[in-house]
């Protein structure tokens, strides 16, 4: 392993990553979505950024293949249109953020999966 001599401290190559400025989104990665939530309109992910080694004051700029509710905002919702989409399909959609503070600016995205699965209804037993 590499190790770095550090203001009289030896850091591995992990120890000084971790120490560096940082953005990364959390929220809504992963749904599972019925025919009839798509019918209805288009489908809602929430997303969050967290930072580490950034300061206030931040700007934020997210983007994304969806229409983004608050672009500023450190956390906002992003809405993807599914049209005809059936069950058994997937759709990949990214989302993006710019995160900038006084000395650094960072872009990081992720990818949303969104699975459409059927609409299930109660079995109702025919009785004879």
């Amino acid at each position: 392993m590499n190790t770095t001599f550090v203001q009289g401290q030896l850091q591995s190559p992990l120890a000084i990553q971790a120490a560096l400025p940082h953005v990364v989104i959390t929220g809504d990665l992963q749904l599972v979505v019925t025919e009839s939530d798509v019918a209805r309109g288009p489908i809602i992910g929430r997303y969050n950024i967290e930072t580490q080694e950034m300061w206030d004051p931040l700007r934020v700029c997210w983007g994304g293949e969806g229409q983004v509710r608050d672009r500023r905002a450190r956390t906002t919702e992003i809405a993807f249109k599914m049209p005809g989409f059936r069950a058994g399909q997937m759709w990949i959609y990214s989302v993006q953020a710019q995160v900038t503070d006084r000395r650094t600016s960072i872009v990081t995205g992720v990818f949303v999966q969104i699975l459409v699965t059927a609409d299930t209804f109660p079995q109702v037993s025919a009785s004879a």
